[in-house]
């Protein structure tokens, strides 16, 4: 009797293992199209990977960022006038996120280090380092952290939340 509750507890723990590994690899898939919709340009198959095309996609500016930032809007403002105020965050969406990289006539590119995936099989949170590069020339890194749920049609992203340094800044050049 002993025997076969050892071999059933072995049993569900084996197949519990192994959906886990099942969902992580369709995780990694996501990142992969991700990256390469990025690269290439391609909005239609960017917008799929998330729940809505309006999905929140939040970005902080380092606080070595916000320094340069105030600086220039600091110059701007003086030197013309305004008065802009400086933002540590900003709201944007997957629609304008490729929108963005559409316009930029240059190449692409996000390389993508350092991935950490939690999952319950129906939620998932994805978090990795990231470097974007423009022609080859590194724009700005961070962090990435994303919120995914398990649709019927598979995972989709549902947030993501991101930081931005930039070259001027030393952490991460």
């Amino acid at each position: 009797m002993k025997l076969i509750v050892c071999i059933s507890l072995f049993l569900i723990s084996a197949s519990n293992c192994f959906a886990s590994q099942t969902e992580h690899q369709a995780i990694k898939s996501i990142i992969n199209t991700y990256q390469q919709s990025t690269e290439a340009k391609d909005k239609a198959r960017f917008l799929t990977l998330f729940v809505d095309d309006s999905s929140p996609v939040i970005g902080v500016f380092s606080e070595e960022t916000m320094k340069i930032r105030r600086a220039m809007v600091e110059k701007i403002n003086k030197e013309d006038n305004k008065s802009f105020a400086v933002t540590r965050t900003f709201l944007t969406s997957p629609t304008q996120m490729m929108d963005n990289i559409v316009s930029e006539e240059l190449s692409t590119k996000e390389k993508i280090v350092n991935i950490k995936i939690d999952s319950d099989d129906n939620i998932a949170h994805v978090y990795f380092d990231y470097v974007f590069y423009i022609d080859n020339k590194k724009k700005n890194w961070g962090s990435q952290s994303w919120q995914l749920v398990k649709t019927v049609t598979g995972w989709k992203i549902s947030s993501i939340t991101y930081s931005l340094f930039y070259p001027k800044v030393n952490k991460g050049s």
